[in-house]
């Protein structure tokens, strides 16, 4: 049939990259999916610590004021890292 070394060779490295890129390729989806789902946490929680203080009850109050607005700081950083 007239396979040389090099042929063989070659046909064993392309299925072993190719199996390489596969393994990649789900790794790559099960990160996307994670960070998809903590963006979606994030927003959640922006959301509710909004809902909390519609009225502002907790921004005006002096010592809890003080701790809301902290909390509020630290969701603001997180927001940072949501998808968009």
């Amino acid at each position: 049939m007239g396979w040389t070394i090099s042929t063989i060779l070659l046909i064993i490295i392309t299925i072993i990259l190719g199996f390489a890129l596969f393994n990649l390729l789900k790794k790559n989806e099960a990160l996307e999916d994670f960070i998809s789902k903590q963006s979606d946490a994030v927003n959640e929680c922006d959301k509710r610590i909004k809902e909390i203080d519609t009225r502002g009850t907790f921004s005006s109050d002096d010592e809890i004021g003080w701790f809301f607005n902290e909390i509020k700081k630290i969701q603001e950083a997180l927001n940072e890292f949501t998808l968009k």
